[in-house]
């Protein structure tokens, strides 16, 4: 019998309860156990149910939008629209192994999945969530290896005229299989834990990633400045090092906000000190970066030393932070200290005296803390992380596995990092990095892909896995460019920082034993291209920071692939080497060496090339040149982009109604929550031949800079008309706005 509860239905058979919990009309929870509970969530999820109109007859269940066939039997599901087309289907159930089989439904791809090394479509691929330092277990990342930095278990089911997606929220090592065993199905299990998952109905993918990000939460709008460009290296390694790169950086003028400082600042490699011989004067170096413009960050590993007077390590064993082993003692394992402890954030106390542990390194004028090794790595282990059967303690004193923790420690370091700096200075909103992660760690903290190659292969992959990772929660997201392991050159670098002045986070990184490859290593030639699009990264600074924007409100990624906003058109499904930027900004890297032309696939509509300005009607393929210092772009007609040049710009692209909401504040505190922001509505017409500007100003909470329109594709001014009182127009060979009441 289907019994109602507050938030859905509960169905009984044999002792196995299947909770059914609505948290929308088109997301609903299924959710297996033999208690008569409605179990909890993991910590990925922070959305909460909702009393939802249903209407019930016999074994269906029916919302707004979907229609729960329910086997009372078998407590297998189907899952229709409200026309009555199949959506999905179980095919079997193993609740004993923990495993679920999904009939396929004419799905032409599966995405999603977070960091996964391979091609965007994952059909007839197989995967498992086990978060892992990949170099610690294999030579070179490859398509072979199927553990990475990051577990999200989560996936999206696309044909053209639908999508959904499916959430598994099971923390333990799972194991996905999109029709690589069998044609007919998808199956996901888990090591441990239940069958409990999330179903996210589109139809449009745009609604499934948003509804997802809903679910599992979205990241808080990051400092400007951290969108800037990044510099680090293993390691500078002391003072005068660091201090020459920043000065480099001016006299070049290469545009440069952040520079990193990896293990080797640290005396012995621990945590929350400082080596004051290669790092004397700590603040007073900070205080001359700070003047030069540059912000510091530093590394921060899990791995706590194991030495009798080194506070941290002596703290956390006197409160009893630290995991321990089966015989419950203080598990030792080994990372860059050697033997080491490590801190057991699954409880809120441990969370809260990690976070103050970074009290000094602000003090000291540290702005950002990069989270390494956090799946957590160990060096002791055949597996090269910890032991399964070690123990954390929860809130409430029960034991708990590594088994199950595993996944999600990672993100409970970013959570006590980031609420630590929030703790520390409220004034600044915090910038955590992180390597591992779990699905939800967008809420804390940026991500980056990794310890990758300094080859062509790693730069190629590396578009799939931002798409995948965008599809999946993670917006703030880059890799090390130029390659972290191995020798750059200046092509690659060259093309690679292409790639990276548009992805939201972007960072060139390199390992010690390589040759350097700051932008200035490889000849006067390169120098100049590589400084050129570091440039342009930062003239499209407001169009990146309004991304975030509304990534922080909506969980709309930053970088899409292009089926999703052409999801209709069959032939975006399978492209790994072109993406969006926005909605309206085409990017087309150059992946290979020595390769100055592309072919590029143009969405139907109309397109600029950004450069050239010529106009270039979509729904077929081009071929696009792409000298080296050329980076692919095209514009779509009817795009409004912010500009900075010389102060803010408005670059309209004539062909269709454009709008743009344009988002200010003061880019560094949280000071947008109390409304300190301003917000103005544009939209901009042509009307037969002529174009019609309007603009709303939603929100006047922060001063806004002058503003010019740049109108590409249409040259009379004079046919050009203001429609509003709110904006003040001069009718000069530019055209002008000026928001400044």
């Amino acid at each position: 019998m289907i019994k109602k509860t507050t938030y859905g239905y509960t169905i009984e058979n044999n002792n196995v309860f299947l909770d059914i919990v609505f948290y929308g009309d088109d997301i609903v929870r299924f959710s297996y156990s033999k208690e008569n509970k409605l179990p909890k969530t993991s910590i990925a999820v922070i959305a909460k149910p909702k009393k939802i109109d249903c209407e019930i007859e016999n074994n269906n269940i029916s919302t707004d939008k979907l229609k729960i066939n329910i086997d009372e039997e078998t407590l297998k599901v189907s899952i229709y629209d409200k026309n009555g087309n199949l959506l999905n289907k179980d095919k079997n159930l193993d609740l004993n192994n923990i495993s679920l089989e999904k009939f396929m439904n004419d799905e032409k791809g599966f995405y999603g999945m977070g960091e996964k090394f391979g091609f965007i479509n994952q059909i007839d691929t197989d995967t498992v969530n086990w978060n892992n330092d990949v170099l610690a277990n294999s030579d070179i990342h490859t398509s072979i290896i199927k553990e990475y930095h990051t577990a999200v278990p989560f996936y999206i089911g696309l044909k053209e005229d639908l999508a959904y997606g499916i959430y598994f929220d099971n923390t333990f090592k799972t194991h996905f299989d999109f029709g690589k065993e069998k044609k007919d199905r998808v199956k996901f299990k888990a090591d441990g834990g239940r069958i409990d998952y999330f179903f996210i109905y589109g139809p449009e993918i745009s609604n499934v990633v948003r509804n997802y990000s809903y679910i599992t939460g979205r990241m808080p709008l990051p400092r400007k400045d951290f969108l800037g460009y990044h510099q680090c290296r293993w390691s500078y390694e002391n003072k005068e090092e660091l201090l020459e790169v920043a000065r480099r950086m001016k006299k070049e003028n290469i545009p440069c906000d952040v520079l990193y400082l990896d293990i080797d600042y640290m005396k012995d490699y621990k945590v929350f000190t400082i080596d004051d011989e290669k790092f004397s004067e700590f603040k007073e170096m900070n205080d001359e970066l700070k003047q030069m413009g540059f912000k510091l960050v530093v590394i921060i590993d899990p791995g706590v030393k194991k030495e009798e007077g080194y506070k941290v390590f002596d703290e956390g064993k006197e409160k009893d932070y630290f995991i321990k082993d089966k015989n419950d003692d203080i598990y030792i394992g080994e990372v860059w200290p050697g033997d080491s402890a490590f801190p057991d954030f699954l409880r809120n106390d441990v969370k809260k005296w990690w976070g103050e542990l970074h009290k000094e390194l602000i003090d000291l004028g540290v702005e950002g803390i990069w989270n390494d090794m956090n799946e957590p790595a160990d060096f002791s282990t055949d597996s090269k992380t910890l032991p399964l059967d070690t123990i954390h303690i929860d809130n409430d004193g029960n034991e708990r596995t590594h088994s199950e923790i595993h996944n999600i420690y990672a993100m409970l370091e970013a959570e006590a990092s980031y609420k630590g700096l929030k703790e520390i200075d409220a004034k600044k909103r915090p910038f955590i990095l992180t390597r591992a992660a779990f699905a939800g760690t967008q809420r804390y903290s940026a991500l980056w892909t990794g310890d990758n190659e300094s080859v062509w292969e790693h730069l190629e992959a590396s578009i799939p896995m931002y798409l995948n990772l965008s599809l999946s929660g993670f917006s703030f997201i880059g890799g090390d460019v130029g390659g972290f392991n191995g020798d750059s050159n200046g092509e690659l670098l060259t093309r690679w920082t292409q790639l990276g002045a548009f992805t939201p986070f972007f960072r060139n990184h390199s390992a010690k034993g390589t040759i350097n490859q700051e932008p200035w290593c490889f000849g006067r030639d390169y120098l100049k291209v590589i400084k050129d699009y570091i440039s342009l990264r930062y003239k499209f600074m407001t169009y990146l920071y309004n991304l975030m924007r509304d990534n922080s409100l909506t969980g709309e990624p930053v970088l899409r692939p292009l089926f999703y906003h052409y999801q209709e058109d069959e032939k975006t499904y399978d492209i790994n080497d072109q993406f969006l930027y926005g909605e309206n900004i085409m990017i087309c890297p150059i992946t290979k060496p020595r390769t100055y032309k592309r072919m590029v696939y143009l969405p139907e509509g109309k397109w600029y090339d950004y450069f050239t300005k010529e106009i270039i009607e979509g729904g077929k393929y081009i071929i696009a040149d792409a000298p080296l210092e050329k980076l692919p772009i095209y514009i779509k007609a009817g795009a409004i982009i912010p500009i900075d040049n010389n102060g803010l710009e408005i670059h309209y692209y004539y062909g269709l109604e454009g709008k743009y909401k344009l988002y200010i504040d003061d880019s560094l505190s949280f000071d947008y929550e109390k409304g300190k922001y301003s917000e103005v509505e544009l939209n901009i017409k042509p009307d037969t031949d002529n174009i019609i500007v309007k603009g709303q100003i939603l929100k006047d909470g922060y001063e806004f800079p002058n503003i010019k329109i740049v109108i590409h594709g249409f040259v009379d001014a004079s046919k050009v008309t203001i429609d509003g009182d709110e904006l003040n127009f001069n009718k000069e060979k530019e055209l002008y706005l000026n928001i400044n009441k």
